[in-house]
Formats: structure tokens, sequence, C-alpha cells
């Protein structure tokens, strides 16, 4: 028996049965089935499978849907999501790498392409795991932070340590030593936290505070920026959005923050605001590809594909092998998207 767990969504049970033979006949025992979007993601937290597998189309939510409330959940963004359908677009294809989709599968299966990708997924780290007392003795940690007793939390967060190191235990302890005015102390702890999680977005944004406070503004803004980019990739928006302007009064000057501003008011459908924040950063840095890229995007959903291709032109122009920019470019010349 192979230890990876799978779960599979579909609204379709014969297409539930015959995935479920397929990874039974290749050694995978472990699996659980959801008729739902819903209900895979209360199975999901239920279970916490190593890999799900989602068509595309679900009678609740597309399985889109699905992937990017995996992926928006810390818990589970390192859960490997595929997808299925019968015929995948540039659109669709596009819009499955932008939530984070771990790989596509094409319906009728292949089987050798389907147990190639089986035998790609490996087991998810180690879920953060106590036993009562252990998590007894959490929670009572995480009391005396909030009654702001940082020595007693202290004690017990460090304890906690010798039972299995987390993310989260020492980001708390980084947090305990910043408000002691112990910056450099809790930068260590913050970075044990992000070498241990590298997607703690919380932890980036405390380091680059515990940075601004010693007067170090360079280093500051590379871990803040650091974390406003993962909460856009979690589409955290209001958590970027606070990052990007807290990055703004160390820095106006910054191509990285406008570029992520005009991203983040694109994706609230502000579509005005977002040209000016690019506008902003092609100033900065006239010959930068991807905010041309970006800009392309941009009259893409505004539905101005003559404008559109002339950004994606300008992004090729400045990066000739901009994979990206030049598919898109291609498939509004071929009339596809």
């Amino acid at each position: 028996m192979k230890p990876i767990s799978y779960l599979l969504v579909d609204d379709n049970s014969i297409a539930l049965r015959e995935l479920t033979d397929i990874l039974k006949y290749y050694g995978y025992t472990t699996v659980y089935q959801a008729r739902s979007g819903n209900d895979g993601w209360t199975l999901l937290k239920k279970r916490k499978p190593n890999c799900i597998i989602s068509s595309w189309e679900l009678a609740d939510m597309s399985g889109l849907t699905l992937l990017k409330m995996v992926k928006n959940d810390d818990r589970f963004y390192n859960t490997n999501f595929f997808l299925t359908h019968s015929a995948f677009t540039k659109v669709k294809v596009l819009q499955a790498g932008k939530s984070g989709v771990t790989g596509l599968i094409v319906v009728p299966y292949n089987l050798i392409n389907l147990k190639q990708k089986f035998e790609s997924i490996s087991a998810s780290p180690a879920e953060e795991t106590f036993f009562p007392e252990t998590e007894n003795n959490l929670q009572e940690g995480l009391k005396f932070l909030e009654g702001k007793n940082f020595d007693k939390a202290l004690e017990v967060f460090n304890n906690l340590i010798k039972h299995g190191e987390t993310a989260e235990l020492y980001y708390n302890i980084g947090y305990i030593k910043t408000a002691q005015g112990k910056y450099e102390e809790g930068i260590k702890a913050f970075r044990k936290a992000v070498q241990l999680d590298r997607l703690f977005a919380k932890a980036y944004k405390a380091m680059g505070e515990a940075y601004k406070k010693m007067g170090k503004v360079d280093e500051a803004q590379k871990f803040m920026q650091k974390a406003a980019d993962i909460f856009l990739s979690k589409e955290k928006d209001q958590d970027a959005e606070e990052v990007l302007n807290e990055i703004l009064k160390m820095n106006p000057d910054t191509i990285n923050v406008y570029n992520s501003m005009g991203v983040l008011y694109r994706r609230k459908g502000n579509y005005s605001v977002a040209l000016k924040q690019y506008e902003k950063a092609l100033k900065i840095h006239p010959n930068e590809p991807n905010i041309y890229y970006n800009i392309g995007r941009l009259y893409i959903d505004l539905n101005d594909p003559a404008k559109a291709k002339a950004s994606f032109a300008a992004a090729l122009k400045a990066k000739p092998d901009f994979k990206e920019a030049r598919e898109v470019f291609e498939a509004i010349e071929l009339g596809t998207l």
C-alpha cells in the first residue's frame, strides 16, 4: 500500500469510480470521494489528503474556485491539486496556473500519463500534530501571549519546540522578542519560521517591521515586499494592500509596489486606478517587461485586444524569451483569446 492519500471531487459518480479504480490499481488505497465542491472542502479539512483531483466543472462551484479556496488557506497551501477536463483552452491553462494548480489531467485518461503524475507526487510535509497535553500547553502559551505575559509565554513556546519545531511557534517567539525591543532575536526567530514554511507571509511582514524599527529600510522593504507577493498569490488582497502601503511610506519610488498595486486594483476591477499604478511603475523603470505584461492582462479584462496586443508586444521587445507574453500574444493573433 502506498502512503499517499487522495481526495477525488466530481459530481459524476461514474468518473469518481473510474479514477478510484485506477488509483487502487496503482497501489493507492486511501481514496476519499466527494460529489460536490462543498463536500470536498469539508472532507479536506477532516481527512487532510496529500493530493486533490477535482473536475473543472462541478454543480455547486467550479474546480478552479475550489483550487483557490485550498490555496488561500495556509493549512493546505502545499497540498497537490490537479484539475480534470476534456478540453483545456489557453485561458483555462492560464487561470489554473495563476491559481497554483499542480497539474492538469485530460479526460479521457491516458494511463501512462496518469501514472507519471501519480509518481511525481510525494507525501506533503507532515502535519503539525500535538498530543493532547502539548495542545493544552499551546493554548496556555497563546493565553499568556494575549495577556502580554511574555516571559511565561516564551517559557511555554520554548518547551513546545522541544517536542517539535513549527513555523507558528517560532513566529510567536519572534513576536514576543520584537515586542520586547529585541529586534535581532525576533528576526532570528522569524527567519526560522520562514525556513519551516517558505510561504508564511505574516513572518516575512513581521521581519520587515523589525528591520524598519532598526532603521534598516532596504531590508525592511525587501521582506515586506515578499509578504505582499505571497498575500497577492493567495488573493488575500486586503492584507497585501496594507503591506504595500507601508512600503510606499518608506519608499514612494519603488517599482515593485506600483506594479503590485496595479495587480491588486485590476483584481478588484478598478481598472483606471490599476492603469495609473502601472504607469507610475513604468516612469521608474520604462523597460520592465512584467509591467507591460500586466497592462496587457488589464486590457484583456477590458476586452480591448488591440491595446492588449500592443502591450504584450512591448513586453516581448523588452524580453524576447518572455514565454507567457508570447503565448497570449499569439492567442490574440489567432483569435482564440
